[in-house]
């Protein structure tokens, strides 16, 4: 019991002492401040507070240049940088073998080199770092050159640099840590006569892409070691000083190789065990190597042990003991290629020991970020520390603690205690000194003095935090070169100072002098100088906002604000809602997500100042019965849609979810109804039973509907994204929508399934999650390959060339890191093949008849649909030449992803779509004149008027460049990520939302309720997305063929198949073509320094990422590069889906789609003649700036959108029309066929619809105008309609004989007609 409440009394302790931080970057004058890597503190000029220096991430653009920021002791920082004399606008870009590049600057680091009590510095450039001698009045020398430092150094990257004295000789020496693996990491030896001579580590230090590194004591001499942080999966570097006279690299034996991707490192003690810790950033699997050594052991990595495994993509970390309650917290720096939340740990007690709990850092919104380099500091001296956190995409973040907060609300968290160290033997800084602090509780606490940190190295007063201490009974300072000091009984709450050899005296905390005022920027008696808020702001009169407070989820409401000042612009932020439109008026449509509550906020503003925010809550519920205008059935498919885009990015994978999830709500939907027939339950798919025999119970059809698929899709997305990395997000939106329906979620009950229908939801969860279990998906195994094996090593993008084994198959992707289309790091960096024995899943509608096995190596691969194999280069002159324009053409779409190119297109219907029927190429001799080889596009023809309408469609002329690099993103995995199988879902609620679409199935017969049209048309969507998987991934694995990206680049390597009288020339080589792929000549810029390009090929193509710096500022454009380092558009953490290319799955998945929603609506046509999409100016497009205008992709029909869809593929670099047009075929088979299979439970006599789909049969299609149309297997009694691709029924005969039917016309016009009878679809090719 007495253990209990001394729990109870240490957790209402720490929680008294929460660290929350505010936002005081306008405060302090830094959020002016943009786009920056390092940041070091120091006191510069020792006028007793804390400075900054601030690394720009690159001069150009917007003159992004590093900064010296004085403290002004008034509560904010000035530029004083042109006043020191540091001038640091240097511009060295340089390209690195890994394809990245984090800016041409990026380190700074203050150490006091020459002892005279000034503090200097060391900035770590791209090719040319520097160093500066503090001249103590204020200014600044520029002495790299003549301290003996490389002034030009063109394949250094030097990402850090850090102070040390290893030899112990007084002199703080310097360790240059170098990401570029073709230059050495560097140690000079200060010479202590302001020169210094570089120390030979070529047997030790092996080259490597080092980011960082950090001094310790390892092996208990008194000789500081270093431990060096290598990128790319490479050991990391534990070089133990041999006292003074040199290193042995001993990481393994330590056991701290930790072969990841090291970053950032920080030294802690986090536990009090009086042993220095360390932590390594890394992706996604962060390693905290804890101090074991005392206890004759090693290192542990401890990590996951204390919650910090895994956050995301780290760069900077730093322990501080934000709260004083004696124990350092930790504050992590997050993003690359996405913008990350940076995550705030608090070090908490635990029965297991202490571990890191995420906490919440402030009570101010959050925004994700790309963070670099973090520092804490107290900039105003009042005895807490405060936190700044560069970001290389946006302006500085700087928090203020408020542990002290005595300007604010008079609060004191925690006693606390800060030393400053004097060197007088040991170095100035006393860099390298372990302090050691007892206080009256008997509580001890040990630091390491570094100053250390990712891209900084800093130098100021050690802090302690000492809880409820009244004194501090002990500090003991072990100096690098003297040993140890002891100085007793200390007043807390004091800044002392001590000097090696001479004693301590408490000194002043020189506390900042803030200045009181109006600190809101946006009001309208804003005092500039102001540090601190006396809430004496005044704003202009604020109104208030009208509209509904209780509103239901995907409804779109109306709100305005009216009252107060005339503002002359609006500016609406929602939370929980997206605006429709209206931003920037007094009026806004919001829709409204599915949560319980959301939010308005608005400010208005004119020329001089604006209003206060006025906030505007609702809450959201459901609307009883059928009277919401969105089905139950929606509101699952919206969760279900928004846990793809939090999940893995796994086509296939989704297909099924889509597909599984759509019919256990369509057979929840048909039982409680007792409408047409269950697709699973009741009855045997795939020799899968489940028994069922009917429902009853006195409850209405909505309430039992509601209910029963409620729980049958809640169960299953529960357990199809229980282990997904998007799973909290996702389970909180299941959860949410769960609460809205009042449904209880530990309801797991089954056996009362023929009357309740909680308990018949359940069932049907159930059995749809073990019929998935033996499906032959391996959902068990996580869904992996049970047997293929790829043929080719993997291809490493970041280095030019491919040597493949077999440029005809599909070849593995190395990158230093993979990020899927939905934005998931993936642990491996050499993803599998996803999907290659996903022909052998069970599927819809596909019939067996149409699957062909084939077996390789023993291993059985099942092809719905087979298109024969693909070209192949195998010295057969017709096929090679297919094989090679087809890629090659690839390079060529790849010249129109600039704005720069001038090209305008008008993407309206006008000019685009509309492709005729017999225009598709059957012959791969006719591919070349259905595409447009060199210009992009295809042979659509466009509308002269609405088909729906018959007006004519608005011209929308853009750029070219800008139209497709939209296309390429926005039909990559759809704007949001669901995949394409998902995107056509999409598509789907889109047109079912539209005003203009009458619901009725097939376009006749009575208009269905919103939950019918929504069950029947997500059940056949997915059937048919489910097949269109099994059939292109059956292909795709069994064909196994390679992707552009291998193919390129091996013909590049070959050389050139035109010109035979050339040294280079190879029949499997890329054609020469003028203006597009030729050779590089003498005198050519692509020739290198020694020539050594002379011969290659190049490309007049997309340039590729090493031109993107900054993906919101920089576009790549088009210009002339080496075929071999070739890159297709798409992310540089991701270049090419991990799956063969042959079948495309998106064309393939597309006309399914296309085909379905023709038959499902009854029209070929989007509702009202039009599809659309808006991509805006400068927001849409993902890893570079851009479009430069608003794209409004725009579509007549469903194909015109799958065309498109289909093209956007090759523009995006990862498809060959050899991929195209067979899936384009094979979809708008599989479209009709799972169609057909799906609208036979939509009957109420399931088995004798069976009969008929497997009794008729077509007999020939395609036919020739003067043809008849034949079915076989006919008993005479049947009846057949034929319509026109516009829907216009045509005017038949039919004639009967022995079994067969003859449907006679007269002569049709080449195109395509739609065959119904009862329950059937053809769709008939006529040429």
């Amino acid at each position: 019991m007495r253990i209990k409440i001394l729990l109870l009394i240490y957790f209402l302790s720490l929680s008294s002492y929460s660290q929350q931080f505010r936002d005081a970057s306008s405060l302090a004058d830094l959020n002016q401040y943009y786009n920056n890597n390092g940041v070091a503190i120091a006191d510069y000029d020792q006028d007793g507070d804390l400075d900054i220096f601030l690394v720009g991430y690159r001069v150009q653009p917007n003159n992004q240049k590093s900064r010296l920021l004085e403290n002004t002791n008034n509560g904010n920082f000035i530029d004083v940088t042109d006043l020191t004399g540091i001038n640091q606008n240097l511009e060295h870009e340089i390209a690195l073998p890994s394809g990245f590049n984090f800016g041409d600057r990026l380190a700074a680091s203050w150490g006091d080199f020459n002892n005279d009590g000034y503090p200097d510095l060391f900035l770590g450039n791209s090719v040319q770092s520097e160093l500066y001698k503090n001249n103590g009045d204020g200014s600044f020398s520029n002495i790299t050159e003549s301290a003996g430092f490389q002034v030009y150094c063109e394949k250094c990257y030097i990402t850090g640099a850090l102070w040390l004295d290893y030899d112990l000789d007084g002199l703080l020496d310097i360790f240059l840590s170098d990401y570029n693996p073709e230059s050495p990491n560097k140690l000079y030896r200060n010479l202590g006569n302001e020169t210094f001579e570089l120390v030979d580590l070529s047997s030790v230090i092996e080259n490597a892409n080092s980011f960082s590194a950090i001094n310790m004591y390892i092996n208990d001499d008194e000789y500081p070691d270093i431990y060096i942080a290598n990128d790319f999966d490479q050991n990391n570097m534990l070089l133990i000083n041999q006292q003074g006279g040199g290193f042995i690299n001993e990481a393994e034996s330590y056991q701290v190789l930790d072969p990841r991707d090291g970053m950032g490192l920080a030294t802690c003690d986090y536990d009090n065990d009086l042993d220095i810790d360390f932590f390594v950033t890394n992706i996604k699997e962060n390693s905290f190597f804890v101090n074991e050594l005392s206890a004759g052991s090693q290192f542990l990595n401890l990590s996951d042990d204390v919650n910090i495994y895994d956050t995301n993509w780290a760069w900077g970390a730093i322990f501080t003991d934000f709260n004083h309650d004696r124990f350092e917290d930790l504050y992590i720096a997050n993003g690359f290629f996405n913008d990350e939340e940076n995550e705030y740990f608090e070090n908490i007690f635990t029965l297991e020991g202490r571990k890191f709990q995420h906490a919440d850092f402030t009570d101010e919104p959050i925004t994700a970020t790309n963070s670099r380099s973090v520092n804490s500091f107290d900039y105003d001296n009042d005895g807490d520390l405060d936190l700044i956190v560069s970001n290389t995409n946006s302006s500085l973040d700087f928090y203020e603690n408020k542990a002290i907060d005595t300007y604010f609300t008079n609060e004191v968290s925690g006693a606390w205690l800060k030393i400053h160290l004097e060197g007088t033997t040991s170095n100035r800084d006393g860099l390298g000194a372990i302090i050691t602090v007892e206080d009256t509780n008997n509580y001890e606490q040990t630091r390491l003095y570094n100053g250390s940190g990712f891209q900084h190295q800093s130098l100021q007063s050690l802090h302690f935090g000492l809880n409820n201490a009244a004194l501090v009974n002990s500090i003991s300072v072990t100096w690098p070169n003297t040993g140890v000091e002891v100085y007793t009984n200390i007043n807390v709450n004091s800044t002392v100072k001590i000097v090696e050899g001479q004693g301590i005296q408490v000194i002043n905390n020189n506390t900042a002098n803030k200045i009181p005022g109006c600190t809101d920027v946006n009001s309208c008696n804003y005092e500039p100088e102001a540090t601190v808020s006396n809430d004496t702001c005044e704003y202009l009169t604020s109104g208030e906002i009208s509209g509904s407070q209780l509103v239901n989820p995907l409804e779109t409401y109306s709100y305005t604000y009216s009252g107060g000042t005339s503002f002359s612009n609006y500016l609406w932020d929602v939370v929980n809602g997206t605006v429709v439109q209206g931003q920037g008026t007094n009026t806004i449509e919001v829709r409204w997500g599915i949560d319980v509550e959301g939010s308005l906020e608005i400010v208005g503003s004119n020329d001089d100042c604006s209003s206060a925010a006025v906030e505007y809550n609702v809450t959201m519920e459901l609307p009883s019965g059928d009277d919401s205008n969105y089905s139950i059935a929606r509101l699952w498919n919206e969760v279900l849609l928004e846990a793809i885009r939090n999940d893995l990015a796994r086509p296939t994978v989704h297909a099924r979810n889509l597909f599984h999830t759509s019919a256990a709500m369509y057979d929840a939907w048909s039982i409680v109804n007792n409408k047409g027939n269950p697709y699973l339950i009741g009855n045997s798919v795939h020799d899968y039973d489940v028994p069922y025999d009917s429902f009853s119970n006195e409850l209405s059809d909505s309430e039992n509907s509601r209910a029963s698929i409620s729980y049958a899709a809640y169960r299953i997305l529960r357990h199809r994204f229980f282990n997904s990395p998007g799973w909290p997000l996702i389970k909180s939106r299941t959860d949410t929508l769960m609460t809205l329906l009042n449904y209880d979620i530990d309801n797991y009950d089954v056996e009362n399934n023929n009357e309740d229908p909680i308990d018949l939801g359940n069932y049907i969860a159930e059995n749809y999650i073990s019929y998935g279990i033996q499906d032959g998906s391996m959902e068990e195994a996580d869904y992996e390959n049970q047997y293929y094996q790829p043929v080719n090593e993997p291809l490493v993008p970041i280095f030019s060339g491919n040597s493949m084994i077999n440029p005809n198959r599909w070849q593995p992707l190395s990158l230093n890191v993979f990020i899927d289309q939905s934005g998931n790091i993936l642990e491996e960096s050499t993803p599998e093949f996803l999907g290659a024995e996903w022909g052998n899943v069970n599927p819809f509608g596909l019939n067996e008849n149409d699957m062909t096995t084939f077996t390789r190596d023993g291993n059985i691969y099942n092809v719905y649909h087979d298109p024969g194999a693909p070209p192949e280069l195998d010295g057969n002159q017709e096929t090679d030449d297919y094989y090679i324009n087809s890629f090659a053409m690839v390079s060529i779409w790849g010249s129109h992803l600039s704005k720069d190119d001038g090209i305008i297109w008008d993407i309206s219907p006008n000019s685009i779509g509309n492709v005729s029927e017999e225009s598709y190429p059957e012959n791969l001799s006719d591919y070349d004149s259905f595409y447009d080889y060199y210009n992009g596009g295809d042979s659509g023809m466009g509308y002269s008027s609405n088909p729906i309408t018959n007006q004519s469609y608005e011209t929308q002329e853009v750029l070219r460049g800008d139209y497709t690099r939209v296309l390429a993103e926005f039909w990559a995995d759809g704007p949001d990520s669901e995949t394409p199988p998902g995107h056509w879902f999409v598509l789907l609620n889109g047109i079912s939302d539209n005003p203009l679409l009458e619901k009725k199935f097939q376009g006749s017969g009575d208009v269905l309720s919103n939950l019918e049209w929504d069950i029947k048309s997500y059940f056949i969507m997915g059937g048919v997305m489910h097949d269109a998987a099994i059939t292109a991934w059956g292909i795709k694995g069994w064909y196994d063929y390679v992707r552009p990206i291998s193919a390129i680049r091996y013909m590049a390597d070959l050389g050139q198949s035109t010109d035979e009288t050339l040294s280079n020339y190879n029949s499997n080589g890329l054609p020469l073509i003028d203006g597009y792929i030729e050779i590089v000549n003498e005198g050519d810029q692509l020739a290198g320094e020694s020539n050594e390009n002379i011969g290659k090929i190049k490309l007049y193509t997309w340039r590729g990422h090493d031109y993107i710096q900054n993906p919101f500022e920089d576009q790549a454009g088009v210009g002339w590069i080496l075929a071999d380092e070739w890159w297709p558009y798409q992310r540089p953490t991701f270049v090419t889906p991990n799956f063969a290319g042959y079948v495309s799955g998106h064309s393939t998945y597309s006309r399914a789609a296309a085909e379905s929603l023709t038959l499902f609506t009854g029209s070929p046509y989007f509702p009202g003649g039009m599809g659309e999409y808006i991509a805006r100016q400068n927001e849409f497009l993902v890893f570079e700036e851009g479009p430069s205008q608003d794209i409004k992709l725009q579509w007549a029909s469903y194909r015109d959108a799958s065309d498109q869809c289909s093209l956007s593929r090759i523009w995006g670099g990862i498809h060959p029309y050899i991929d195209d047009m067979p899936g384009r075929f094979i979809g708008s088979v599989v479209g009709v066929e799972s169609f057909n299979y799906g609208a036979a439970y939509f009957e109420s006599s399931l088995s004798t619809i069976d009969l008929e789909l497997h009794k008729l049969k077509l007999v020939s299609n395609p036919i020739y105008s003067h043809q008849s149309i034949e079915i076989i297997n006919t008993n005479g009694n049947e009846t057949f309609k034929l319509y026109n691709i516009n829907g216009q029924q045509i005017k038949i005969n039919t004639f009967y004989n022995q079994y067969r039917t003859s449907i006679l016309h007269q002569d049709l016009n080449p195109g395509i007609y739609i065959l119904k009878s009862k329950n059937i679809n053809w769709k008939i090719l006529v040429r």
